[in-house]
């Protein structure tokens, strides 16, 4: 493995995604999907068709297919987390499709009855404009009725776990080097790591900047849209989230189409 200096800089996930799985091994996505599972009947949604936003390499997706909820579409950001998403589908004859979408930018996707984006992916958006953005946007996307279930990393989170956290991890083909940092000036939490790679003559880097909002901005930014807001729960429960969370999941909707008058 070459050593870990004179980086070259790519784009976010562009080096991760060959090790990303790996790097993530601790997380229980079966717990997180079966928790999602859980709060899509907690309010009435039995879908038909589910759109998961910022899928990365597919993990929750194909625990959610598991599990017999029908997840037609995953859209990210990145095409190399979405090449490795594709081969894991396909190892797992799950007939998953993929796309690679900005969240502000969802375009013709067409209409699903729920729509998901976990994993703190929402606090990629660094700006509230961009927030309100995505917000729309998967109101458009949604069936009438449809719900759409996100979460958000807390500023104690921040705070906590990654004010300057280091850590380095190696494995099959992968090393890397990662360093977060908090400013509660900007609420930017930054995540830059060093990657080597094999078959990489060179380390490559990435810069990952996540902006942490107050859950008060985002609760006024659902309000700049059409989404009714159904609930805001603490990590992996139904207790009710706040800023002494770490994680929570904002749960909404698109309204029901008004029903027409009876004719008489």
């Amino acid at each position: 493995m070459p050593a870990l200096c004179s980086p070259q800089t790519v784009p976010p996930y562009a080096a991760l995604a060959a090790c990303y799985d790996q790097a993530m091994r601790h997380v229980d996505y079966a717990a997180w999907a079966a928790h999602i599972a859980a709060l899509l009947a907690r309010f009435g949604c039995a879908p038909r068709s589910v759109l998961e936003l910022a899928c990365g390499t597919g993990s929750i997706g194909l625990q959610l297919a598991a599990l017999g909820l029908p997840v037609r579409l995953g859209v990210d950001g990145s095409e190399a987390m979405l090449r490795v998403a594709r081969q894991r589908a396909r190892q797992a004859a799950r007939p998953l499709r993929f796309a690679r979408r900005d969240l502000r930018r969802l375009g013709d996707l067409g209409r699903f009855d729920a729509a998901l984006c976990l994993y703190d992916s929402m606090n990629y958006l660094l700006a509230l404009d961009d927030l309100v953005a995505c917000l729309q946007g998967v109101h458009d996307v949604l069936e009438p009725g449809g719900l759409f279930v996100f979460d958000v990393c807390t500023e104690l989170n921040s705070r906590r776990y990654f004010a300057d956290y280091r850590e380095r991890e190696s494995g099959p083909g992968f090393a890397y080097e990662r360093h977060s940092h908090y400013d509660p000036a900007t609420r930017i939490q930054a995540n830059d790591f060093v990657i080597a790679l094999d078959g990489h003559d060179e380390p490559l880097a990435e810069h990952h900047r996540q902006r942490i909002y107050p859950l008060a901005e985002i609760r006024a930014a659902v309000e700049r849209t059409p989404l009714e807001l159904l609930g805001v729960f603490d990590d992996l429960s139904f207790a009710a989230g706040s800023e002494e969370s770490d994680r929570v999941h904002f749960v909404t909707r698109r309204p029901p189409a008004a029903a027409h008058p009876t004719s008489r």
